[in-house]
């Protein structure tokens, strides 16, 4: 019995000094336990750049799918002018494949005739012209069906020349006012591709016969500017149908214009009222 007792108070002993060797100190403190994070940090991303990768070059060429340029249509026509047939005039066959354009330009024989043969059918611009003095007013346009044939006859008319126009300014001048006259000179031709133009002519005189105004400026003749326009000025001397013809050039080329006539000044009429049953007055003035 004395035996077991005293492993028993040994077994204590062990365990109290056990214990002791764990404790803190007095003046200190356990180290805190060690943290560990059940979460793994985001991903961060970045994007690539791709402006600095050479590209290896590839042998070869752009290719696109060519045009069809003969088929089993047919166009056919005569072209004329203001003095009958037209040889020799350019007709120009344009056929719309999407946004291109493929142009074939024909001549017509001595006696005004034209013939495209073997083209391809499809959508049509056509028109015929003659520089620098001939073209056709309107271009035809049409679908083409693939082994049809047409026939397709032109008119040309003259685009050529002096062209003289005028405007005034007021447009309705009335009696006893002031009218500005100005007047354009240019020259008409066909250019190369048969398109109409005008190109103003500087430095041509010009002087206007009138009746119904009276010209106001010390030297009845003016020069064109750089525009090919001459500005003259004038009075409206009575209500009655004005008539102006244009002296252009040193050859003295007339040329008619296409003016406003004066009109009567406008009348105002002025009522003043007075007291009730007394009169009243009444003033129109021209």
């Amino acid at each position: 019995m004395n035996g077991w007792v005293g492993r028993r108070v040994a077994s204590a002993l062990v365990l109290i000094v056990f214990l002791a060797g764990c404790a803190a100190p007095a003046n200190r403190s356990l180290p805190p336990p060690e943290v560990t994070s059940s979460t793994s940090p985001e991903p961060t991303t970045s994007e690539v750049d791709y402006s600095q990768i050479v590209l290896p070059v590839v042998d070869g060429a752009t290719t696109t799918t060519p045009l069809i340029s003969t088929g089993r249509s047919s166009i056919r026509g005569l072209v004329t002018g203001p003095e009958g047939v037209l040889p020799d005039a350019v007709v120009r066959l344009e056929r719309l494949v999407g946004d291109a354009v493929q142009r074939t330009d024909l001549r017509t024989g001595p006696d005004g005739v034209y013939e495209a043969k073997a083209i391809p059918g499809g959508r049509y611009r056509v028109r015929a012209f003659l520089p620098p003095t001939l073209t056709t007013q309107q271009t035809e346009v049409f679908y083409l069906p693939d082994g049809d044939d047409r026939e397709l006859s032109l008119v040309t008319v003259p685009f050529a020349g002096r062209v003289v126009l005028a405007s005034t300014t007021p447009a309705a001048p009335v009696v006893g006012g002031g009218v500005n006259l100005a007047i354009r000179v240019a020259e008409r031709q066909v250019d190369a591709d048969g398109v109409g133009r005008e190109q103003p002519l500087a430095n041509v005189p010009v002087r206007v016969n009138s009746s119904g105004w009276t010209q106001l400026d010390d030297d009845p003749t003016g020069l064109t500017d750089g525009d090919g326009i001459v500005v003259l000025s004038y009075r409206c001397d009575q209500v009655t149908p004005v008539s102006a013809t244009a002296v252009v050039g040193v050859d003295q080329e007339a040329f008619p214009l296409d003016v406003p006539p004066c009109s009567p000044r406008p009348t105002t009429t002025t009522t003043t009222t007075t007291a009730p049953g007394a009169s009243s007055t009444t003033t129109t003035s021209g």
